[in-house]
């Protein structure tokens, strides 16, 4: 009661302040009451109004299925090439575009070397050999080694008393210390076998080092390995070159030229994800665009796709390539490319608009207004390729039927949400 009283008291005393107030603040207090009472009101009413639905008819269409990705045009059989030796470049025997075969001479080098370097690269090249030969003497001694072992282990085992007439072993006579003995023996001696072959491998690997180190002394006259045409000659006479250097897996040491093989033949170079190398196979179609050509499409074929990936900081990719079968000559090596592949197709086919699809109890489902409730309800369907704005509907919809994309004006779905968030 006491509260009553109040709140009619505060009420009076408004009134009255209200009634002595000037006419402005009238007048604002009424416009913002107004205000309140029209979002009120045009909020009940959206309350209360049921959501328009934007819907798209099941049509028959052509689907595609595309992966896109961007790389790199790379050439067939590209050779880079280097010095063998450190010095001055002193003639050049080939210019750019120029064919060559294998055994052909691409440019002299005079070494700048002082005789102490080769003095010291010849020693140590020398001594890498005699470490090989004296390994490869202990090599012998330890195969004969060996053979002997195996021969008296063998004699052993087959005599009467390890072994019965039909050939088979006598298990429990093989449990003595002159057999076990026999067999460790040459055992060991395998063993020592192996091992020495890896020696022999690590002392190669030496040589190796040492006589490119020793080469790089020497002048010399550098050849083609390769058959194809030159590219990116990068000298001039008079140019100081180096040796690449085979003691480190990356050199900083650039490539004297190039020579490429099938120049006319461009492909692409990409790199797919486990969700898309699936998906493309050998033979497929392929679209191409290069930065370089806006206005040009280049038409291609998978023709490589790696079964083995590559992890880069435990991301897996597998490399494809892609042949370009209307090559261009202004095409060249590293240009960035856009390709997209056709990994599959449905003609004549039932479709749906993607964004009508939607996750429904594991699997996928659309939607449709409930002409009694006027609410959507979930219509279970099979998909099969999906395309970049459409998707195939195997089973499911009938041709015609209207299913919802989307809402009008940003109205919410609430019977959807409460459906979805229902877990049904």
């Amino acid at each position: 009661m006491n509260i009553i009283r109040s709140l009619f008291k505060k009420l009076i005393s408004l009134k009255n302040w209200y009634m002595k107030a000037s006419w402005q603040k009238k007048a604002l207090i009424a416009a913002v009451l107004l205000l309140i009472l029209f979002f009120g009101i045009r909020q009940v009413r959206s309350a209360s109004q049921a959501p328009q639905y934007l819907t798209e008819p099941v049509s028959r269409d052509t689907i595609v299925e595309i992966v896109s990705e961007t790389g790199n045009v790379s050439t067939g059989g590209k050779v880079d090439v280097m010095s063998t030796s450190t010095g001055i470049v002193e003639e050049i025997y080939v210019k750019n575009v120029d064919p060559v075969e294998v055994g052909t001479e691409l440019f002299k080098v005079k070494s700048t070397a002082t005789e102490q370097e080769k003095a010291t690269a010849l020693a140590n090249y020398l001594s890498a050999k005699s470490v090989l030969d004296t390994a490869n003497a202990t090599l012998y001694s330890l195969q004969s080694t060996m053979f002997s072992k195996w021969d008296e282990f063998k004699q052993l085992a087959e005599n009467s008393t390890y072994e019965n007439d039909d050939g088979s072993p006598k298990n429990d006579q093989r449990t003595l210390p002159e057999f076990h003995i026999a067999e460790k023996d040459w055992l060991a001696a395998e063993s020592n076998y192996k091992k020495q072959q890896g020696v022999i491998s690590q002392a190669q690997a030496t040589l190796s080092a040492a006589n490119f180190a020793y080469q790089a002394t020497q002048n010399a006259v550098v050849k083609s390995t390769a058959t194809g045409t030159v590219a990116n000659l990068s000298i001039e006479v008079g140019d100081k070159v180096s040796a690449a250097s085979l003691t480190t897996s990356v050199t900083s040491t650039m490539p004297v030229l190039s020579i490429v093989s099938e120049l006319s033949k461009s492909s692409v170079k990409l790199s797919l994800n486990e969700v898309d190398i699936p998906k493309v196979r050998t033979g497929q179609k392929a679209s191409v665009n290069l930065d370089a050509f806006p206005d040009k499409s280049f038409d291609g074929q998978v023709t490589k796709v790696d079964d083995i990936g590559t992890n880069t900081q435990g991301v897996v990719t597998y490399n494809i390539f892609i042949t370009i079968s209307n090559s261009d000559p202004k095409i060249k090596p590293g240009m960035t490319a856009n390709a997209d592949i056709e990994v599959d197709k449905a003609e004549n086919v039932l479709t749906v608009p993607n964004s009508a699809i939607k996750p429904y109890k594991g699997g996928k489902a659309v939607q449709t207004v409930d002409p009694k409730s006027k609410q959507p309800v979930f219509v279970p369907i099979k998909i099969g390729v999906r395309g970049i704005d459409k998707t195939e509907v195997l089973d499911g919809v009938t041709d015609g039927m209207e299913v919802i994309t989307a809402l009008q004006n940003g109205q919410v779905n609430r019977s959807s949400s409460t459906i979805l968030g229902g877990g049904q």
